[in-house]
Formats: C-alpha cells, sequence, structure tokens
C-alpha cells in the first residue's frame, strides 16, 4: 500500500512539474484521438447509410422516399457531430500553444 502512495505522489509531482507542457501535450494527444475518431465516425456513418439504404431498397413510393431522407439525414448528423469534436479538439490544441 506504501508504495502505492509513493507513485501516486511521484505522479502527481512530475504532472505539476511540467505545467505547460503537459497542457500542451495532453491537448496535442486529444487532438490525435479526435483525429482518429473522426476518421472511424467517416466509415462507420458511410456504412451505417449503406445499410439504411438497402433497407429502403426493399420499401416503396413514398415509405422509400422517407426512409432515403431519413438515412440522409442520420448520415449528415452523425458527419456534422463528429466534424464538430474534431473542430473543438483543434481548437482546445490551438489555445494551449
Amino acid at each position: 500500500m506504501k508504495t502505492l502512495s509513493v507513485l501516486a505522489a511521484a505522479a502527481c509531482a512530475a504532472a505539476l512539474s511540467f505545467g505547460p507542457q503537459a497542457a500542451d501535450s495532453v491537448a496535442k494527444i486529444e487532438k490525435h484521438q479526435a483525429e482518429a475518431s473522426y476518421e472511424l465516425a467517416k466509415k462507420q456513418a458511410a456504412a451505417d447509410q449503406k445499410s439504411a439504404q438497402a433497407q429502403c431498397d426493399v420499401m416503396s413510393g413514398d415509405a422509400r422516399s422517407t426512409c432515403r431522407k431519413n438515412a440522409e439525414a442520420v448520415h449528415d448528423k452523425t458527419m456534422a457531430d463528429a466534424k464538430a469534436s474534431l473542430e473543438k479538439a483543434k481548437a482546445d490544441y490551438k489555445a494551449t500553444k
């Protein structure tokens, strides 16, 4: 238990001693994570839209049209959310510089 306390104290001291460098590093990591998440979200949104479109194809008339519009709206919202998260991470990173 004493070892855990010593390690925790050392970690806190190290984090506090780096100050702005640590903040920059954290922001940089978060930016890279946001970029990776954005790329995954794009792929997932495309796959989800393709699946939804396939389900729409078995419908006809107004139901098909509505289904396609809904699938496109879900895709657009997913992409907008992903892009907003990415832009926020980039802004946070830029603010730490």
